[in-house]
């Protein structure tokens, strides 16, 4: 059951974060793209401390981030590469039939609903981003396919 889960964290972080963070400067990030709209450093963060959360509080993962709170884009990538990493390891050994408490719902659930929270949780934040760039006048990056012509 775990790989699923495990390519579907990596598409996020592999295509969903590397696509709407090109091009985008570290003053881009830091700054909010419009009023009362969280800047892309935030959102990177938000995702970062819920990753945190999950690995901790549902998938009782020994991991433990650095002490080093990050500040670029560049440590931010980094940061959601070592959680990545921490991930693919936790649901290679994670015990999918034991329900497990979801500590924002306060309930306890099967462990894949509460992966599920997570990463649709995670998806939104990462769309999020995008919306970031076209607001800071840049172009959107995640494109439908081309249609086949009849």
């Amino acid at each position: 059951m775990s790989q699923p889960w495990t390519t579907l964290f990596s598409i996020n972080r592999e295509v969903l974060m590397e696509k709407n963070l090109a091009d985008v400067t570290q003053r881009q990030a830091d700054q909010p793209p419009s009023q009362d709209v969280n800047s892309i450093t935030w959102n990177l963060d938000h995702i970062l401390e819920y990753r945190h959360q999950f690995l901790r509080d549902v998938l009782k993962s020994a991991y433990r981030p650095t002490a080093t709170v990050p500040r670029t884009l560049a440590q931010f990538k980094a940061a959601m590469a070592d959680t990545q990493a921490a991930l693919n390891a936790a649901f290679g050994s994670a015990d999918w039939d034991e329900p497990q408490f979801h500590p924002a719902f306060q309930a306890t659930l099967p462990l894949a609903q509460i992966v599920g929270l997570y990463f649709m949780h995670e998806t939104y934040h990462l769309g999020q981003l995008g919306t970031a760039r076209k607001l800071l006048g840049l172009p959107g990056v995640i494109k439908p396919p081309a249609s086949a012509k009849v």
